[in-house]
């Protein structure tokens, strides 16, 4: 029985080393189980209008000649029949289905091409085409800047302006130039809200930053940067020289629209303002979701397909023609704080919304707290709570005051409590005077 049981013994003990082996062999033949590829997304319906899409490429590198990923995507839409314009911001880590490359981030679709031994694929059409495939949307021309581009860009221009609502912080060079791997060569840097001339290296700053924002933020700030180059350009007035303007640019943008290309967009160019155009950014739980890739468990953002149908369409396809004949509703913003620059602010946020303003020099007292006058009176369709959102108002600081003859639809007392940013941006914390955060739970390293 003794020698029985040991041969049983040993039977079942090499019945397990079989299974463990086999279970190994298994888990080692195994692929994780890859995230299916989709059908490619109905394209938009441009009617019967003269829309032209144009793609908007930011290079992660400083050599424009060298692949790199997309930092910054985005499409310019322009309806030049009907003079509308709309720009939507796509963000790098939207996952998509890359042709030849499988399921992938859409920032690395640039690379993917750039990288292609074919000289008919580059990053720009392998980007358009996953654009198309994925979202719907034909792309007919693209404009590409890197990193030295965009700055040096500003910096041509004298500086760009702009109003920035949330307070932003995180690590700058010091020396552009300089090495970037030496953390002395690095300085904590806060931009306070308020309005800002940027030269070409703070710009590119505000514009990449992401340290107390997010992803889906920056491109939000990329399109303030494209709005305050445009400004620039149409108060320098170089827009009536298009020629000279793409000489000028040439050699830091490379596209394929000829000068020809771009005459055609001159008329409409010299007349439409940075609040005609209508701005769109992808949100989570609404366009995008926050997810992990099956196969290998990258961090990424899936797309709600209907909401991205629906987004796309609005994005490309111009509003109705009474929408048209109706306008932006007007808001005239009077400073009562004593920050002056912060009425140009709430101007700006405004803006976006699809208001237009102006501010009056109006003489006033003091106000704490930011006060609406409606001069429509209007019960139905009325966007005064868009106003009281961006700018922090309740219903007890709103008058309504119904006049017909009234020369705008609302003013708006901008007061010295204004907070202005309803953004999911972190507030900076606090520096000692060699730069350094003062919280003892504060990061206190370079990058």
């Amino acid at each position: 029985m003794r020698l029985m049981g040991a041969v049983w013994g040993r039977y079942i003990t090499v019945i397990v080393l079989l299974g463990l082996l086999i279970g190994i062999a298994s888990a080692q033949d195994a692929t994780p189980e890859a995230d299916p590829i989709p059908e490619a997304m109905p394209m938009v319906d441009e009617g019967d209008y003269d829309i032209v899409n144009i793609l908007l490429i930011g290079v992660a590198n400083e050599n424009i000649n060298r692949p790199g990923l997309a930092d910054s995507i985005m499409i310019l839409s322009v309806n030049r029949d009907l003079g509308f314009a709309s720009v939507v911001s796509l963000p790098r880590d939207l996952w998509v289905y890359i042709d030849g490359h499988g399921m992938n981030k859409l920032n690395t679709a640039h690379f993917y091409g750039e990288s292609d031994p074919d000289p008919d694929i580059t990053g720009a059409s392998l980007l358009a085409d996953t654009i198309r495939y994925n979202l719907g949307v034909n792309i007919d021309y693209y404009a590409r800047i890197n990193f030295i581009g965009l700055k040096d860009i500003v910096d041509m221009l004298g500086g760009v302006t702009l109003t920035v609502d949330c307070s932003l912080q995180d690590w700058k060079i010091i020396d552009f130039y300089g090495d970037k791997q030496d953390e002395n060569n690095w300085e904590l840097f806060t931009l306070d809200a308020g309005y800002h001339r940027l030269d070409g290296e703070t710009a590119l700053w505000y514009a990449r930053s992401r340290r107390t924002s997010s992803d889906l933020d920056r491109g939000r700030r990329q399109q303030d940067l494209l709005r305050g180059i445009w400004r620039t350009f149409q108060r320098e007035g170089m827009l009536q020289d298009i020629p000279a303007l793409y000489e000028q640019f040439s050699e830091i943008v490379d596209t394929d629209m000829t000068p020809d290309v771009l005459l055609s967009f001159a008329p409409m160019a010299l007349t439409i303002g940075t609040g005609d155009v209508e701005y769109y950014t992808m949100r989570i739980h609404h366009e995008i979701e926050n997810a992990f890739s099956k196969g290998d468990g990258k961090a990424i953002l899936e797309m709600n397909r209907e909401a991205v149908m629906t987004m796309m369409q609005n994005v490309v396809l111009p509003p109705t023609a009474n929408q048209i004949a109706a306008g932006h509703p007007t808001v005239a913003l009077v400073n009562a704080s004593y920050a002056e620059e912060m009425v140009y602010v709430a101007a700006q946020r405004l803006e976006l919304e699809g208001f237009k303003t102006f501010i009056l020099d109006e003489p006033t007292n003091l106000r704490q707290w930011n006060h609406i006058i409606d001069y429509t009176g209007d019960d139905k369709g009325n966007p005064i709570g868009t106003i009281q959102k961006v700018l922090r108002v309740t219903d007890e600081g709103v008058t309504v005051e119904p006049d017909a003859n009234r020369d705008y639809d609302y003013k708006v007392y901008i007061g010295s409590n204004y907070g202005a940013c309803t953004r999911n941006v972190m507030p900076p914390k606090p520096l000692d005077e060699n730069g350094n955060v003062i919280t003892a739970d504060a990061e206190t390293s370079s990058p």
